[in-house]
């Protein structure tokens, strides 16, 4: 959600920069973000947002730094991730339902 928050943020400020480099310590995330096989809504909408600024011009490259090194690049998605979670605004949804807990629950009823 950082990541998605942080372009966001890159999209709507007024700045003329044409590339984003975004440095993250979530390396399990930038591994979902290029399995184009992971369809989680947040990823998708992560994709959405880079293509949407890639048609605008602008260039976004990723870059993977230590976790909790507190390199100053890493900080801005960390600040803009706690903000994010934290938010009320944010719509929460419970319908769909992970497929683990549904075997789950399916196997609990056998």
């Amino acid at each position: 959600m950082g990541i998605l928050k942080l372009l966001e943020y890159v999209q709507y400020s007024k700045n003329d920069e044409k590339t984003v480099l975004i440095s993250t310590d979530r390396r399990i995330t930038l591994q979902k973000l290029q399995n184009q096989k992971k369809h989680t809504h947040i990823i998708e909408q992560t994709r959405t947002k880079i293509i949407e600024m890639e048609e605008l011009g602008c260039l976004v490259e990723f870059s993977r730094t230590k976790t909790h090194a507190g390199h100053p690049r890493n900080e801005l998605p960390d600040q803009l991730e706690t903000q994010a979670v934290s938010s009320e605004t944010i719509e929460e949804c419970y319908t769909r339902i992970p497929k683990c807990a549904a075997w789950n629950e399916l196997n609990n009823k056998v």
